[in-house]
């Protein structure tokens, strides 16, 4: 019996079960990664493995309790959808937030404004939780101000056990990966990582010697409340900027809608012409139309629309009609937001059922505080 962890999902390593986690063929006892973890990391083949959300948890709360602090990492693209209510029962002790993917943010948005924004947010989705503190990262960026970020965030964690949390595709792997490699630890023994959700299946364990820290990174959690999560790996993965976000500023007549990806439609039902900014990852097709074609065309899902498989099609719809403040976002998690300039508009929309909708205060730009 092989008795080590897969260096990539963190599974126990085993040689008889193909269709199960951590296999790994007879004659390769000596490898660091299991077949699955190989092919996705040298032939980008990834393979989904079925969760079992009731041993996540206890496999987290065992973590948990080896821990002196929780490092909650979230997506700057996904506040609502890599923050899950469902977390609060784990928040067992005091949470740090990292802030990641910071280099998607517009150049002139200063990462500083981040701090105070996330740190609302938090009190709203998790009142009377302690929050350690903030920091606004970019895991996978370069440049020496992310190497000072880093250096900072290794002060806050210096001599602690550290659990490592956070949604799928967050970089909650990405970010290990960085504080290891800025200890000169060798790439081979550097953790997987991928653009799909659901790369990370155990828990692994990661020593910086120099700061004394210990590190336990944990499988991506699945709200079930993102886009993403109602999808496949590979589209999900589409869902999210790679560089930056796709920005589109429209005047929006009355009646006028934009669809994304086929799978969202927003309608300006004001009685004039309303200022929008849409935001969301750069393969994500947005087009203008009006009132019935347009519902028709979100209906169809045409080949050129769409960022899905047909078969992914959702079956249910949710159908919302929301007063937007100027200075405030509506909310799409997992699929991008619209921001509303200059006065109020009632948006009508239409977007998968379950996915968590909503409005907020505005991530990027004028907010009214």
């Amino acid at each position: 019996m092989i008795k080590k962890k897969c260096q990539g999902c963190g599974i126990l390593l085993q040689s008889t079960a193909p269709d199960r986690p951590g296999y790994l063929p007879p004659g390769k006892v000596t490898a660091k990664l299991c077949q699955r973890c190989f092919r996705l990391r040298h032939y980008g083949q990834f393979k989904t493995i079925a969760d079992d959300e009731a041993a996540l948890n206890r496999m987290l709360q065992t973590v948990v309790e080896k821990s002196d602090l929780i490092l909650l990492v979230v997506d700057v693209f996904d506040p609502e959808g890599s923050m899950p209510t469902r977390l609060a029962p784990l928040f067992k002790l005091p949470v740090f937030m990292v802030v990641n993917k910071a280099d998607l943010l517009p150049k002139h948005t200063p990462w500083a404004e981040m701090v105070p924004w996330f740190e609302n947010l938090w009190a709203r989705r998790f009142p009377g939780i302690e929050l350690r503190g903030v920091n606004v990262v970019s895991a996978r960026g370069r440049g020496p101000d992310r190497m000072a970020r880093l250096a900072v965030l290794k002060q806050e964690l210096a001599g602690k056990n550290v659990t490592v949390m956070g949604a799928a595709n967050v970089g909650k792997t990405s970010l290990l990966t960085a504080l290891l490699a800025s200890e000169d630890e060798r790439k081979a023994d550097l953790p997987l990582v991928s653009r799909f959700p659901g790369t990370t299946q155990g828990t692994t364990a990661w020593v910086l010697r120099a700061s004394r820290i210990k590190l336990y990174d944990t499988p991506g959690l699945v709200s079930g409340r993102r886009m993403g999560d109602l999808l496949t790996p590979a589209t999900a993965g589409r869902l999210l900027p790679e560089k930056k976000y796709q920005v589109k500023l429209w005047d929006l007549p009355s009646d006028g809608a934009v669809l994304g990806g086929g799978l969202v439609g927003v309608w300006n039902m004001s009685p004039t012409a309303r200022t929008l900014v849409f935001f969301t990852a750069e393969q994500t097709t947005l087009h203008r139309s009006r009132g019935e074609k347009a519902e028709a065309l979100l209906g169809e899902g045409p080949d050129w629309l769409r960022v899905y498989c047909p078969r992914e099609r959702p079956r249910e719809e949710q159908e919302n009609t929301f007063t937007v403040q100027a200075g405030e976002d509506l909310y799409i998690s997992g699929f991008g937001w619209v921001a509303v300039k200059n006065a109020p508009a009632c948006l009508r929309l239409i977007a998968p059922a379950g996915v968590e909708v909503g409005t907020r205060p505005s991530l990027i730009g004028r907010r009214d505080d």
